[in-house]
């Protein structure tokens, strides 16, 4: 056997290492005879050499490969062509990381498919050998003092299985080395007994299965052939989930006279389908909590796929999945006509262009109740962009959709509020003018004519309240002007911020003039933005710092800007895709505690003394809200005895 498998694999490796196609057609290699095996070429994409095993297993001929040109694909269920040749175009890469065994179906020459664990091993530079193990048709036994078939032995340590006979007359159990590796068992001499099938079933863990195939054999109920699942406990203690497949044979007289088969090692594939079960339960859970489910479709909507979600969605016990026949006859079951053909059109516009759509529709599920759904769809297509399938998920939101209802009234609501409030405040304030220009106006005449009777005392009240009545009339215009931000706001547009800062500058070039203060002006950008409430609030910055600065001290504010990166703009949670600006004032007055930089945007909130520092504490109420009313970021830092910096954030464009 040995001297066979050297010749023949010689014949294959010497014929691969010569330059040209090379096919295998006509011969039947002696090494290859267990299961279905193919040789592939997979850079011309072509099939070399099929056995006759695989003759036997899928009823294809030679002629029949000539007919497909030699090509695998016929071989293969049409869902699985593009991962298979997924899978052989990353191992032509030199891919380490893609599996290199799948489970695929094949279809046989009567169009009827089966799964089949589909094994891929390189034989030379771009040809591979494929392995298609479905059920062992036969088992190889080797003697326990034969020579080992070295491509045998290789093969099942790279798959994990081994083949044994059992001879019933001697009671004698013949293992491959396979067997021995499965068992870890490195050498015979480990063995303290010889092989039997009683120390076969030491290494056995009999639950309750294996406990009832046993009784079943040992009545004569097991004929032919068998299957069993088990686990096995291996020489260093660890435990094997294994396959065994047997073909029984009996004697002239009916009795069971030999036994051969293969144990297959499954432990990664009981795990994973462990894992997966768990992750389907995980799911299902997630399903009915979060209220979704997944689907799947054909392009046409005849043939479709729901999860457990989408049965609860509309309505559906479990017991009727069974009696239903998912498809686009039943959607239009519960959606109204209009809206299911409006949608199909909206959607079907969508994907021309796109691989995915959004779809916010009604139903009636079957218990009669009305909801609202949305589906997200993800269109699948194959390399000539037809679509092949279309996979989504559904979300009952008829709750959320209730919630974002009723938070809309109350916006609204909330929205009216302030408007009427912030019409109350400009008509208060502008009522408030004229009844206080009068007694300011009175107090001056009644001081300018009766000046000489009043005495001190009386003059200095007449003064105290003309004072009182000029307080009181800056405190107005500026709850006007708080008030004017919100109302009948004139539509932005395209601003040059450093014009609109040197013409603040303009209007209190008195005061910048009289505190010997120094403006710099750095580079600012233009934006969409109303000029007005721009102007408004620089010339309130500048009137801050202005306000604030230190005695003795010259006054030295600086403008400038710089563009957000994307980094900064997720750090302050603003809109990714939009442009934005940070503008900063920074001057050099008596700055403030840290503790207190939220504080001075509020109405009337002031840090220092009215009689050192004069004002109404609006100004920066008045800077955040044209701010916000912008769709900006406004934010200050300030030291004590050493200045404040604001900073300004703003987009490009409204």
């Amino acid at each position: 056997m040995l001297d066979s498998f050297l010749t023949e694999f010689a014949e294959i490796r010497d014929t691969l290492s010569k330059d040209g196609d090379h096919n295998f057609f006509g011969k039947d290699f002696s090494f290859f005879s267990a299961e279905p095996i193919l040789f592939y070429n997979n850079e011309k994409d072509v099939i070399v050499y099929a056995n006759s095993m695989f003759s036997n297993e899928f009823n294809y001929s030679v002629n029949d490969l000539a007919d497909w040109k030699y090509s695998i694909y016929p071989l293969l269920n049409k869902e699985d062509q593009e991962p298979f040749k997924n899978a052989m175009n990353a191992l032509m890469n030199g891919d380490e990381t893609v599996p290199q065994d799948a489970t695929y179906r094949l279809v046989n020459k009567n169009s009827k498919y089966s799964y089949y664990r589909v094994r891929v091993r390189k034989l030379h530079q771009s040809y591979y050998y494929i392995l298609l193990e479905n059920s062992v048709k036969s088992a190889i036994p080797v003697l326990k003092n034969s020579t080992a078939d070295e491509l045998m032995n290789n093969a099942e340590a790279i798959l994990k299985f081994g083949f044994w006979m059992w001879d019933i007359a001697l009671d004698k159990l013949y293992w491959t080395k396979g067997m021995y590796h499965l068992l870890e068992y490195d050498t015979e001499e480990e063995m303290e007994t010889s092989i039997t099938p009683d120390f076969y079933k030491s290494h056995i863990l009999k639950n309750d299965t294996y406990q009832e195939f046993e009784k079943r054999f040992s009545e004569g109920n097991v004929k032919d052939s068998y299957r069993i699942k088990f686990q096995l406990k291996t020489y260093k203690g660890n435990l094997l989930t294994v396959n065994e497949h047997a073909k029984i044979e009996y004697d002239e007289k009916g009795g069971m006279k030999r036994i051969t088969g293969i144990t297959r090692d499954i432990t990664v594939q009981e795990e994973s389908m462990r894992s997966l079960a768990e992750y389907k339960a995980m799911m299902l859970e997630n399903e009915t909590f979060l209220n979704y489910g997944t689907w799947e479709s054909d392009p046409e909507g005849n043939k479709m796929f729901w999860t457990e979600g989408m049965y609860n969605i509309f309505g559906y016990d479990l017991a009727d999945k069974d009696k239903l026949k998912i498809n686009k006859e039943l959607y239009e079951k519960h959606i109204r006509p209009e809206d299911y053909q409006k949608g199909l059109d909206n959607n079907l516009d969508v994907i021309k262009e796109k691989d995915n759509y959004q779809w916010d529709y009604e139903i009636k599920d079957n218990k009669g109740i009305v909801k609202i759904l949305s589906t997200y769809g993800k269109i699948i297509r194959n390399n000539e962009r037809e679509i092949q399938k279309i996979i989504g998920t559904t979300r009952d939101v008829t709750e959320l959709r209730g919630y974002e209802k009723i938070l809309e009234n109350k916006i609204d609501e909330l929205n009216r509020s302030n408007r009427e409030l912030e019409e109350f405040a400009y008509v208060a304030s502008h009522d408030l003018q004229e009844p206080l220009r009068k007694i300011s106006t009175f107090s001056q005449r009644l001081q300018l004519k009766f000046s000489n009777k009043l005495g001190d005392d009386g003059n200095l009240y007449i003064t105290r309240v003309v004072a009182a009545c000029e307080n009181m009339r800056k405190l107005i215009d500026n709850l006007l002007e708080f008030s004017r931000i919100s109302l009948n706001n004139p539509p932005p547009e395209m601003s040059d911020l450093s014009a609109v800062v040197k013409e603040a500058m303009e209007d209190l070039d008195l005061s910048i003039a009289e505190t010997n203060t120094t403006v710099s002006l750095g580079t600012l950008p233009s934006i969409e933005a109303i000029s007005s409430q721009m102007l408004q609030l620089f010339i309130n910055l500048l009137n801050n710092s202005i306000k604030f600065r230190r005695e003795n001290v010259p006054l030295k504010i600086a403008i400038d800007a710089k563009k957000l990166t994307p980094e900064e703009v997720a750090n302050y949670q603003l809109i990714p895709e939009m442009v934005y600006y940070n503008i900063t004032v920074e001057d050099n007055g008596i700055g403030f505690e840290q503790l207190y930089a939220n504080k001075i945007f509020q109405l009337f909130q002031r840090l220092e003394g009215k009689s050192e520092y004069p004002g109404t504490g609006i100004g920066l109420s008045i800077c955040k809200k044209i701010v916000l009313n912008h769709k900006g970021l406004i934010f200050a830092k300030g030291e004590p005895a050493k200045g404040a910096t604001f900073s300004i954030i703003l987009p490009q464009y409204q």
